[in-house]
């Protein structure tokens, strides 16, 4: 039993190398978590990039990538702008249809291009008309010399107007050269390695993790079998020599090889018995007939003494 509990300890890892182990899984479980998020976000910008004509939102916020330098340096008359190729300026959503702006504000908003593709403008508002009840808006870029309309009749209409990118209450936030990265995410390749390839890695080591823990309860779960019987077996031997010794009036205990004498069990006992428990018996049979002469050595002197003493006349 002690050798048992030996291997079984031998087979356990130091407490050390559990707690690395820990650690280690604690690390990419989180680093699978974050890849996971990041990947979900970049996935619900691109749908919604695609679901609103090129306009990637996400929780009120409009996301979008300067693609001219129209902007480059600002306007000394008023804050804010200054936006280079590449930028990405976070705006907000337009949130009620009727809501006015003025001159100075940064919007973003559709118009199309000299072949029809509708496409999107992050400019200034530099005049504002009425068009009887609304209002329609002129626009600029900082570093354009004229205006985006040339005519009242031309200007934008609310509705054309996407997201806000700046005004009073509202700076906007502009993250340096990520734009790029996110107009490539919405091409099919960079769709597939920023967002597709990730969670394929994470589902594949997913299912790799689960077999792996599953293999290692199996086979923890048969060690263990293994183990409980030798340990039934180890105690159903000794048992079994114990009754085989006791039925011929032997005292011996589950546990120990002290035998007191060397009579062989009755044959209906011995023949129940398998070959581990005959060698078990015999080796007891062995070590009672080497204890037994030990015992006979030691009293041989004793008994010589008494016989002279017994022959001895008395006068």
């Amino acid at each position: 039993m002690k050798e048992n509990e030996t291997k079984t300890q031998d087979k356990l890892p130091s407490k050390g190398a559990r707690v690395v182990k820990a650690v280690l899984n604690t690390i990419i479980n989180i680093l699978i978590v974050l890849v996971l998020i990041t990947s979900i976000l970049i996935a619900v910008l691109s749908l919604t990039s695609k679901a609103n004509n090129g306009v990637a939102t996400i929780f009120g916020y409009s996301f979008h990538t300067i693609q001219t330098p129209s902007m480059e340096g600002g306007n000394p008359n008023y804050p804010g702008g200054d936006y280079k190729v590449g930028d990405l300026v976070i705006g907000k959503e337009k949130g009620a249809s009727d809501r006015e702006y003025v001159k100075g504000d940064i919007i973003s908003y559709r118009t199309e291009d000299d072949e029809g593709k509708t496409v999107l403008i992050c400019h200034r508002i530099v005049d504002v008309s009425e068009d009887g009840n609304a209002k329609r808006y002129q626009t600029k870029g900082d570093a354009n010399e004229i205006a985006d309309q040339g005519t009242p009749e031309d200007y934008i209409h609310n509705y054309d107007i996407t997201s806000l990118c700046y005004d009073a209450d509202y700076h906007g936030a502009v993250l340096k050269g990520w734009g790029k990265p996110l107009d490539f995410i919405r091409q099919p390749t960079g769709f597939f390695f920023a967002v597709l390839l990730p969670m394929i890695i994470f589902f594949l080591y997913e299912i790799i993790r689960v077999v792996l823990n599953a293999m290692n309860y199996k086979k923890s779960k048969e060690e263990e079998s293994k183990e409980n019987a030798e340990k039934e077996k180890d105690e159903a031997v000794k048992a079994a020599v114990a009754a085989a010794l006791a039925a011929n009036g032997t005292t011996v205990s589950a546990d120990s090889a002290a035998v007191k004498t060397d009579e062989k069990p009755a044959e209906s006992s011995s023949a129940q018995m398998s070959a581990e428990e005959m060698e078990q018996f015999r080796q007891f049979q062995e070590f009672q007939k080497m204890q037994k002469a030990q015992q006979e050595a030691q009293n041989q002197p004793a008994q010589e003494t008494k016989a002279e003493a017994d022959n001895t006349p008395e006068e």
